[in-house]
Order: C-alpha cells, then structure tokens, then sequence
C-alpha cells in the first residue's frame, strides 16, 4: 500500500487526472456522479466529461435523510448511521458509474464528495467565548475511501466558514475557471433545491465574481407535488400552469426576510424545509386556498419572482448578458416562461450551451473543486462567501 504522500506526489505530476465529482443537494432525489477527465489547475484548468449518471435514493434512505434533517425527528444515533451509509451508496454509485463508461474502479485517481447536507448554519451562534459557524455534510470521506480505494476530498464548505464566511456557494469559482467570457456578460443560474447564480461580467477577475444563493427552487414545490400528488417533482412544470396563483399567499412567500438580507448570503432547508412547507400549509388553510395545483403554482411563482427579484438589476446594466440555466429547474417550462417574461432583456440558455451537460455541471464542479486542492489552490472567493481570506477547501482520506 502507497503512503499519503505518494499518492499525492504521483497524482500532481500526472498531466491528467480521472477524477469523479459526486453532489447529493438539497432536493434529496439522486446521487449525481460525474467522472470528469481533468487537465491543469486553476485558470489553465480543462475537463472532459466522460461520462455522468444519475442513482435515484431508495425510498427508504431519502426518508432516513429527510428525517435527520429536523430536529423533531432525528437523533445522535440516526445521524452517526447515515454518515457511513452514505458513503456505501456514494461507493455503489461510483462503481455503476465507472462500469457503464467501461473502466475499472482503479483507474480512477481521485473522487471529489459534496456530501448530503443536513444542517447549514452561516451566521455564527456565540457558545461560551466562541462565534461559531458551521455545516454537516452526511457521507464519510474515509469510509469512501476505504470501501472503494481511491482517494477522496471532501468537507469543502468548512474551512471557509472556519475564516467567517459562509461556506456557500462555492461553484462559482468553478464558473469562473471554466465558464467566464471575453465577449459577454453571463449568469449561471442554477435552479435545484435552492437556487443561485453566479455573475461573469466580460473578462472578469476573479475579484469581480458576484454570486449567492437567490431562495428555493425546487424545495418547496417538490414537497408540495410529494404531499398531494405522490410525485417527486412537477415534471415539466405542468401542474403549475394548471394552477392559479393566489396573490396573498404569494405576498407572504415573498415577505421571507431571506430575500431582504444582503449578500453575502446562503440558505437551505433551515429556511425553507419542512417547517417552512407546514406554515404555508396553515396560512393557505386561512385563506381557504383548497387546490392544490394552486399552492403548486404559487410555489412556483415564489420560485420565478425571488429569481428575478435578484436578477434583473444585473441584467439592465448589462448591455449583452445571457443567462445559462442549470439544475432540475431548467425541465420546467413554468419557471422558464416566467423567466423569459420578467428578464427579456437577457437570453437564456440550457447551461449545456456551455459544453456541459446541464444536468451533471455540479458533479464536475466538485470533482474541479478536489483538483484545486490537489494543487494547493485557493477554491473560496472571499467577496461571495464573506470569508476573511482564501482559503484551500477540503480534506483529504486515503
């Protein structure tokens, strides 16, 4: 067996790496695995996607995680459980991954592990003479490690919220290494379970990249299309255009002091999970809102008006910009259709016009993101996050 610092002497000096890039969000569908052929670092950094897939949870486990995720229905025990489940799910998707793209496991160099995140908290909770900011992502990079043999970075939000930032996003500097324009001003917006998006002006520093996270995406509307239809998501967006927004719940989705705070700022399920679902739940009961498809609906525009509440000042100051649009969010055709109405004075793309697979841009994120700190470089952006200082994210298991 290699030590520690043969490996990594040995992966440095490859000219490329395999490396596969896994992300679990906060929708809780699907592991997301990208296996992701990856050349330099930094600015100079090139990839080739080699092959992406997609392992829905099982039913049972997607419960156990939505369960540890509140404090009313989870416990020390539960959680200490999942940390190593996850990584044996994680380890079967790596493995399906590397077969239906024809490579053995060994080939691989290096895996890049989000995690499922369970709990974020980015503003500091003062303990004896501590200010403490922290984020659990669920999924060991040690037992990844051990049960597939191949190295693993991961705990990538950690060290920047260590430096009082928020650990959060931290894809925009991968946007900026692959995605950024000479010619044009461009938005990444990423519709998953939060939505974001990052700012590109044209030929950009990276001191000039803008990015946060905007409100729920999808969050609220899957659980919505969970509790009365059964289904995982609103596929194509056709249930909310078959519903009709109801303009007092809507002022009160919008009054969600989130979308008042300043950025830097980040959010999750804390703001916008389960809790947040049974309140709209009772102030829809006292409006008497009895259909469905009209709390779908109202979710959905919740979705498209925070997007362009955050947007469109960026847009009128552009004199070309083109929105690039990632995410499960960009197969709904209710959310585009807002979108394109509330921005028309922007174009908007599936972000796989950007040579990505739309679907698979945060696996390879992730898998950028281990190759950074495989090269020692800085992967925060202080002005995004609100950290101190750069930072190089993420540990490393062998």
């Amino acid at each position: 067996m290699r030590s520690p610092i043969e490996v990594l002497s040995s992966l440095v000096h490859s000219p490329t790496r395999l490396i596969c890039g896994i992300m679990s969000g906060t929708s809780v569908d699907a592991v997301d695995v990208g296996l992701v052929r990856v050349t330099g670092s930094g600015p100079a950094t090139s990839v080739d996607l080699v092959h992406y897939s997609e392992t829905l949870y099982a039913e049972e486990i997607q419960q156990r995680i939505f369960d540890c995720m509140e404090a009313s229905t989870s416990n020390v025990f539960d959680i200490c459980v999942l940390d190593a489940l996850l990584a044996h799910v994680y380890a079967d998707a790596v493995r399906q991954t590397c077969t239906e793209a024809g490579f053995a496991i060994r080939e691989v160099d290096l895996i890049g592990m989000h995690g499922q995140t369970l709990h974020h908290v980015p503003e500091p909770v003062l303990t004896g003479q501590y200010a403490v900011r922290s984020s659990f992502q669920a999924g060991s990079g040690a037992v990844l490690a051990a049960l597939t043999g191949v190295p693993v970075v991961s705990d990538f939000r950690v060290a920047d919220m260590a430096l009082g930032g928020q650990g959060a996003p931290l894809v925009p500097y991968v946007d900026y290494l692959l995605f950024r324009s000479d010619e044009e001003d461009r938005i990444l917006l990423n519709i998953g379970g939060i939505a974001n998006m990052t700012w590109l002006p044209a030929a950009c520093t990276e001191a000039e990249v803008v990015a946060w996270d905007l409100g729920p995406g999808n969050m609220v509307v899957d659980a919505l299309m969970r509790q009365f239809f059964g289904r995982e998501f609103d596929e194509s967006g056709e249930v909310a255009a078959s519903g009709r927004v109801n303009a007092d719940l809507l002022s009160w989705m919008m009054s969600h002091s989130f979308f008042r705070e300043p950025a830097p700022k980040s959010t999750g399920r804390e703001a916008f999970g389960r809790y947040y679902v049974e309140t709209l739940l009772q102030i829809a009961r006292d409006l008497e809102i009895n259909s469905p498809t009209d709390l779908v609906a109202t979710a959905s525009e919740c979705t498209v008006r925070s997007i362009i509440r955050e947007l469109a000042p960026l847009v009128a100051r552009s004199a070309a910009c083109s929105v690039y649009i990632s995410g499960g969010g960009v197969k709904n055709n209710f959310f585009l259709a807002g979108l394109r109405h509330g921005l028309s004075n922007a174009e908007l793309f599936d972000a796989t016009a950007l040579g990505v697979p739309a679907d698979a841009k945060e696996a390879v994120s992730f898998a950028v993101l281990a190759n950074e700190w495989l090269h020692g470089n800085c992967a925060n952006l202080p002005k995004v996050t609100g950290a101190s200082r750069r930072a190089i994210l993420g540990s490393f298991s062998v």
